[in-house]
């Protein structure tokens, strides 16, 4: 019982758990994925280097638009060293300044504003009239100019005037004559970020914007303008790029749109230059082409497991479920079927040759089975001693000619034939003698049956029997008598037989097998008969029918005319 149950175990555990049509497309999958993921790989490859690419790209940009204001914070610087000394000059003489301002500021339209600042703080003279009696007293820049006698260039700041983000450089006289107490400040618009914002333009999705220390936006492009003037502390760009004087990031910018940003602090400012590019439009040609690989990928794994499902059902399954279906009618004894019906690959050509040699040895081992098995049911059919059928044959033989009469509707004849005395023969002559006897009567009784479909029998002991298929009584008869006048011809001696030599008894009936009788009945007739023939005194063929009207007409105290055949001396 245990080793019983480990067999089964052992059988479920090594059963396979893929199918040669599985394995087959694993194979394929394996050949062909690892070639398309290397390609993906290299897409995945390609498009990070896009990235790295655009980063430096757009950082090279945000660079380039902060020396824009490099440059103006220079040239201010000259133009307020030339105002500085032209007021020292013009005060000197007693001169009106504001004149020559307009003229000054003129070829600078990026300045919006130039003011002279006197001691008190307040603007004395300024391109724009409205800037007139202004109090800079309190700015950082005015205070920090007469402080360092110095070039100063402010944070962003409001404009007072303009009331727009911009930056105010100041210059004072001092540094050119300590006598002249005054500061010459000007107010320089952000045209360069617009014009950065233009030059960007034709970069669909980029964006440009000017964020201060405290995360307050200056400028930027028409997508922020709403957010202009506002706090962008919180917003996921704002984070990125927090405690970095200059770098990349990639995020998503003020509207939500993810970019690829770089950040430069402006010169001479704490405020940073941030120029972003849509992320979707520089890795649109990479996701493309990965798009493209995915669904390749995709489509050739579906075309190989296509391929590999439908051919390997084609060209290996199904010639497996032909060799087993060979096999399958090998096994329920089919040895006609061959395996070389159709052309097979050369891979099962080996199997299906195997399969025909064992159908072939196969076949010739029935054949010599049913030759023996032929012998034998001869030997088991056949008397050893006189070569008539045996008893078993002779049942066999007379139940297949009953059946097949009573289709036919034909009448069917049986002999029995009985050795007369014959135990007294054996008990004078002996066995030897009498098996002597035995096998003359038996050939007699093979010679008498002239008919192919006749079948002489052993019956049993020294009873025989002569089975006459579609013979009417008649011609019984005279098989009969022929048969019993021969065995008297043969002369052979019997002491102990009243006619002193050796004598047969023949019982003879003929019926139609009619409904609800069996072969028996055929037999009992007979065998009726034979017992008559004994009872009147041996060596006397007798009718069953005969018997039959002996009977009746006993039993009416009349004799019958008797169908009976005897020798005239006896």
């Amino acid at each position: 019982m245990i080793n019983l149950f480990r067999s089964n175990s052992t059988a479920r555990r090594t059963k396979p758990i893929l199918s040669i049509r599985a394995r087959l497309v694993v194979l394929a999958l394996l050949a062909v994925v690892p070639l398309m993921l290397d390609r993906v790989r290299l897409l995945e490859a390609s498009r990070s280097e896009r990235i790295d690419e655009a980063a430096v790209e757009v950082l090279d940009l945000t660079r380039r638009g902060t020396e824009g204001q490099r440059e103006i914070i220079t040239t201010v610087r000259a133009m307020l060293q030339m105002t500085a000394r032209a007021y020292i000059t013009m005060n000197a003489r007693g001169e009106t300044c504001n004149f020559y301002l307009k003229d000054l500021t003129g070829t600078m339209p990026w300045i919006k504003g130039v003011s002279i600042v006197g001691p008190d703080g307040r603007v004395k003279c300024a391109t724009l009239q409205s800037a007139m009696g202004f109090d800079l007293s309190d700015r950082p820049h005015y205070r920090e100019a007469l402080r360092t006698k110095d070039f100063v260039v402010s944070y962003y700041v409001i404009g007072r005037v303009t009331r727009s983000p911009t930056i105010v450089v100041a210059y004072p006289a001092q540094a050119i004559d300590e006598t002249v107490n005054a500061v010459i400040v000007a107010s320089v618009d952000l045209q360069w970020v617009s014009g950065l914002i233009h030059s960007l333009d034709r970069r669909p999705g980029s964006a440009v914007m000017l964020v201060d220390a405290d995360g307050t936006l200056l400028a930027g492009d028409p997508h922020a303008s709403k957010w202009i003037g506002k706090s962008v502390t919180g917003s996921a760009l704002f984070k990125a790029i927090s405690g970095r004087n200059e770098g990349t990031a990639r995020a998503e910018g003020l509207d939500g749109v993810r970019r690829i940003f770089g950040f430069v602090r402006v010169p001479s400012s704490d405020a940073r230059l941030i120029v972003g590019l849509d992320e979707t439009e520089v890795l649109r040609r990479v996701d493309r082409e990965l798009l493209v690989a995915y669904l390749q990928l995709g489509f050739f794994g579906l075309l190989v497991l296509m391929i590999a499902w439908f051919g390997g059902e084609r060209l290996i399954v199904d010639p497996i479920r032909s060799l087993a279906r060979i096999a399958l009618r090998f096994g329920r004894g089919d040895l006609d079927a061959r395996a070389d019906q159709q052309v097979w690959a050369k891979e099962f050509e080996p199997l299906a040759t195997a399969l025909n040699d064992m159908a072939q040895k196969l076949a010739d081992r029935e054949k010599e089975l049913r030759a023996a098995n032929r012998y034998l049911e001869q030997l088991a059919s056949i008397d050893s001693l006189t070569g008539l059928a045996n008893r078993r044959g002779f049942d066999a033989r007379i139940a297949t000619v009953w059946q097949r009469s009573g289709k036919l509707n034909r009448s069917v004849a049986l002999l029995m034939v009985d050795v007369d005395h014959f135990k007294l023969f054996n008990d004078r002559y002996g066995h030897v003698e009498g098996d002597v006897c035995l096998r003359r009567v038996g050939k007699l009784l093979m010679d008498v049956a002239g008919e192919v479909d006749d079948l002489p029998a052993r019956y049993g002991g020294e009873e025989f029997a002569l089975l006459l298929p579609s013979t009417d009584v008649e011609r019984a008869l005279e098989v009969a008598e022929r048969l019993r006048r021969a065995v008297e011809e043969l002369c052979l001696t019997h002491a102990d037989s009243p006619l002193g030599q050796v004598t047969i008894s023949i019982g003879v009936a003929a019926l139609v097998p009619a409904a609800g009788q069996d072969a028996e009945s055929l037999v009992e007739a007979a065998d009726a008969g034979l017992y008559a023939a004994k009872r009147r005194g041996r060596n006397t063929t007798v009718e069953h029918g005969a018997v039959e009207l002996a009977d009746a007409a006993a039993e009416l105290g009349v004799l019958p005319m008797r169908r009976v055949s005897a020798t005239a001396s006896r």
